[in-house]
């Protein structure tokens, strides 16, 4: 086969990043998405890019810096309060021991500024919008493994190699695998708080400049500033049932109302600054929602020419920060593998997929896993108290793990090996010694 011709579905992240990345090396491919042009909706919430996955992509994309321009490093830092609001961490004010290292380096980015880079990179013509896919089959024509996709008034035809980059209830999954996502047992309200800094100064200066946790016995309200002065906030819980929005007697087209009765119902407990992040919330902008999640390792069988990328491929809730470099970094891992398959003499695109497929299902893995586990410290018994145990215990370990790092250091330095291997004698300089007897 020579250069296949692609079809990705969806203009996420993840999709248009792929796209990128293919026509960086000389590959081209077509974007299909169901919204009517770039400005249809809100694009969601505000985004943290991780080194090795979400950034490496847009480095090898060539657009570090434009990401970089739009990147809110100032917006890394957590607060942790307890309903009543006692505050337990503030990374922004030192209060608190502070999360490991491993969480530096992931500056916040609105998803919609994300969004709009990758799609400025790309060459005209590259997406087409208002595509709306029903469905995903073999080529009428029956001349090899082609692919046809069926949207709600046309066909495109004749494709080699579809990429499903639709999301949670992608269309293009329906040909690998009949699973399809399951509710998480969280469940809660979406709400926007426009205009923080005007509507209320106190407000914002208890959010801060990142993300602010308020966490009780299985229920919060977990809010996060964006780079256009707003603040997204939601009210999630344990013990809703998927069909809460219709059957909780809220009124969702009141909501003005419907976010006082939310916060009477649930919020007992709660101070007025945590309530506050919903009651004074925008009326546009209430959305009671479940939250789904797709098996953690969920795999399927090979299939020639078809793959999934990003929420396709391993829905999670957004409780450990990671979804969108997961589906970044499989973007990564699917160009790469394309680009290696079509330097070879014939693009063997079975092979493409199976080697991009075997990592990102154990890679996928490890971060639902990691993904149950923060859903299960965000929603705990013990509320914010069991978070930050959590966070303190894996500062230790880090700590203890430099300070055994350094000792072995010293312990290397102390000796001085000559050519021979012979262990040649140390001076010890006694004269600035300093004992710590703490």
């Amino acid at each position: 086969m020579g250069i296949p011709k692609i079809a990705i579905v969806g203009a996420g992240p993840a999709g248009l990043g792929l796209a990128r990345f293919l026509q960086c090396n000389g590959i081209t491919c077509t974007v299909f998405e169901s919204e009517q042009d770039r400005h249809a909706r809100s694009q969601g919430g505000s985004l943290d890019l991780h080194e090795g996955s979400g950034q490496t992509l847009i480095k090898e994309c060539g657009l570090f810096d434009e990401f970089m321009a739009i990147a809110r490093p100032e917006g890394e830092v957590l607060k942790i309060y307890q309903p009543d609001g006692n505050l337990l961490l503030d990374e922004g004010s030192n209060v608190g021991e502070r999360r490991p290292d491993s969480f530096k380096g992931r500056p916040e980015v609105d998803r919609i500024q994300l969004r709009e880079i990758f799609i400025e990179s790309l060459q005209p013509g590259t997406i087409k919008w208002d595509h709306k896919l029903k469905s995903v089959k073999t080529s009428s024509s029956g001349t090899g493994m082609t692919y046809d996709l069926h949207f709600h008034d046309q066909v495109e035809s004749g494709f080699d190699f579809v990429v499903g980059a639709d999301g949670a209830w992608s269309k293009v999954r329906s040909l690998l695998t009949d699973t399809r996502p399951h509710f998480s047992g969280i469940a809660g309200l979406d709400v926007k708080l426009s205009s923080i800094d005007t509507i209320d100064s106190h407000l914002s200066k208890r959010v801060g400049l990142g993300m602010c946790l308020t966490l009780g016995s299985n229920i919060t309200v977990l809010s996060q500033r964006n780079g256009d002065g707003c603040v997204r906030s939601y009210g999630f819980m344990r013990g809703l049932g998927e069909d809460w929005p219709s059957t909780c007697g809220i009124d969702w087209t009141q909501p003005e109302k419907a976010k006082a009765e939310f916060i009477a119902k649930y919020y007992d407990g709660f101070n007025k600054d945590s309530k506050n992040l919903i009651l004074k919330a925008d009326n546009d902008s209430v959305a009671p929602r479940p939250l789904y999640m797709l098996p953690v390792g969920h795999v399927w069988p090979h299939r020639d020419g078809v793959t999934l990328i990003g929420d396709a491929a391993h829905l999670m809730t957004p409780f450990a920060g990671v979804g969108v470099n997961v589906a970044m970094e499989d973007a990564l891992k699917l160009g790469r593998s394309i680009v290696t398959n079509k330097q070879a003499s014939s693009f063997n695109r079975s092979a493409a997929i199976s080697a991009y497929e075997d990592e990102m299902f154990a890679r996928a893995e490890v971060y639902a896993k990691e993904t149950w586990m923060y859903l299960n410290l965000f929603f705990h018994e013990r509320g914010g108290q069991a978070m930050w145990e959590h966070f303190a215990e894996a500062k230790r370990i880090q700590k203890e793990g430099e300070s055994a790092k350094s000792k072995r250091e010293q312990a290397a330095s102390a000796q001085t090996v000559d050519v021979s291997g012979e262990k040649l004698p140390t001076i010890v300089d006694t004269s600035s010694s300093t004992i710590d007897l703490a």
